[in-house]
């Protein structure tokens, strides 16, 4: 999946810019962080979604160029990049509903050593946000496009210990578009990124459902 491409690149991030943990140079897909097994069962499964979804994990595609390369990292990192970070742990689940026009339900979890290290990774995301309420990316090859992302918060019902959300349009060559709830949530000390995209906007309550849902079983897992 891609913002150019069959729907663009799914969300919007920020790398764990944190000191203590950060690592030598090398792979920037993370594969230095561990995937923890036992983090999975805090995961939304098929039975906590509507009918008719399906597991799915999207494809990540590059851009070439942005006018607000910190938004674009922060957005990008938090769906894409695993963590690079010794002491991290992850895990990651991804749905999409039959047909080629979703919606679709992405969620990562990263548990990190103390709800302090991960209150201070969300006070680093969350001081980015503000300045992500409308930016470009530019896609060249054989099929360029520009997407235009706009970023605006939105007011949700508390979610476990702490949380925030975002409403997330983007529209590729002025053409087509499409719209992402983005949840931040943390559970004692993990992090919860859950995103609900789709080309219709959902319902306020079956997006804050689907939320609850995911804490509720990240909460009762006690990973």
């Amino acid at each position: 999946m891609s913002r150019a491409g069959t729907l663009g690149r799914t969300l919007l991030a920020v790398p764990l810019l944190l000191a203590l943990f950060v690592l030598p140079a090398g792979r920037a897909d993370g594969d230095t962080s561990r995937a923890v097994p036992a983090l999975g069962r805090g995961l939304l499964t098929l039975a906590d979604l509507p009918a008719g979804y399906a597991p799915w994990k999207p494809e990540y595609k590059p851009y070439s160029a942005s006018t607000s390369p910190e938004c674009a990292a922060v957005l990008d990192e938090l769906e894409f990049s695993r963590p690079r970070y010794r002491g991290v742990d992850y895990a990651f689940a991804g749905f999409a509903a039959k047909g080629a026009f979703g919606p679709w339900v992405v969620e990562n979890l990263r548990r990190y050593p103390t709800a302090v290290v991960a209150d201070h990774d969300l006070d680093r995301v969350l001081r980015v946000l503000p300045r992500c309420s409308s930016f470009s990316l530019a896609y060249r090859g054989e099929r360029p496009a520009v997407s235009v992302v706009r970023v605006t918060p939105i007011r949700m019902a508390a979610l476990g210990d702490r949380s925030r959300a975002m409403w997330i349009t983007v529209n590729v060559n002025g053409e087509w578009a499409y719209g992402e709830v983005l949840v931040l949530a943390r559970v004692r000390s993990t992090l919860m990124v859950l995103s609900q995209l789709a080309f219709r906007p959902p319902k306020a309550a079956a997006a804050q459902a689907v939320a609850a849902r995911a804490v509720a079983r990240l909460r009762a897992a006690k990973v």
